[in-house]
């Protein structure tokens, strides 16, 4: 449901104080082992329409949820590098806060092509699972991940609740307009120039489309960003 939530004016200056602080991700670069299954947490198989199988990671609040954080990981989105975006970024400060997690094993840029075959399958299985929450679909993702979410977002448009990159980027000539109110954090470090002049392009292009835009150039920070999770969930924290 778009307009969900409203971009902070405070975001650029919250988060660069609170990133210079934050340690780096473990799980960033490379694979390593998925979160344990629990009562709350593992992974979930959901088959395509085409019969193919998609991997998802799910963390469940303790109770019902009051929002779906829908994300898509770095470089070529295998499962280690899945679970290691959701150990970095969402797997305590999100469920601890009413939000469910459903991490997507998949490559982002591709779903230029595939989105609308797995979007719909990603909205179908969260409205029979989470459907308590589905009206409130948050979609995030970092590097190649974070292009993803834009492929998703034009799936998607009357879904999404708001869009949190970092870093990301629009690619391909689409039409942005039917993301128009989406609020949108765009997250990219200093350093990580090729990526901040891709953010402010998207974030020109989400402008004229009429999203709500905020642009966090983060000082001193690359790629890879260091993000402490309660700063993440306060964005998301704040609807109207």
């Amino acid at each position: 449901m778009t307009g969900m939530f409203r971009p902070s004016r405070a975001v650029p200056a919250v988060l660069a104080t609170a990133l210079l602080a934050a340690p780096l991700p473990a799980c960033a670069t490379s694979g390593g082992p998925g979160l344990p299954p629990t009562e709350t947490r593992g992974w979930v198989a959901l088959t395509l329409p085409t019969g193919a199988q998609l991997n998802l990671l799910v963390l469940r609040p303790p109770g019902s949820a009051r929002g779906v954080v829908l994300a898509f990981p770095w470089g070529a989105g295998d499962a280690g590098l899945l679970a290691g975006l959701v150990e970095t970024y969402w797997d305590d400060a999100a469920p601890t806060a009413g939000y469910a997690v459903v991490g997507v094993e998949i490559y982002g840029p591709g779903l230029a092509e595939s989105a609308p075959v797995v979007v719909p399958a990603l909205l179908e299985w969260i409205d029979q699972n989470l459907g308590e929450a589905a009206d409130t679909i948050v979609l995030t993702g970092a590097s190649a991940g974070g292009i993803g979410v834009f492929h998703a977002a034009l799936a998607m448009p009357d879904r999404v609740a708001a869009i949190l990159a970092m870093p990301g980027r629009t690619s391909g000539e689409a039409s942005l307009e039917s993301l128009a109110g989406v609020p949108v954090l765009l997250m990219v470090g200093a350093h990580d120039r090729r990526w901040v002049t891709g953010s402010e392009s998207t974030a020109e292009r989400l402008r004229a489309a009429g999203a709500q835009v905020e642009l966090a150039v983060v000082p001193g920070q690359g790629h890879v960003l260091r993000v402490p999770q309660r700063e993440l969930v306060r964005w998301l924290d704040e609807r109207e």
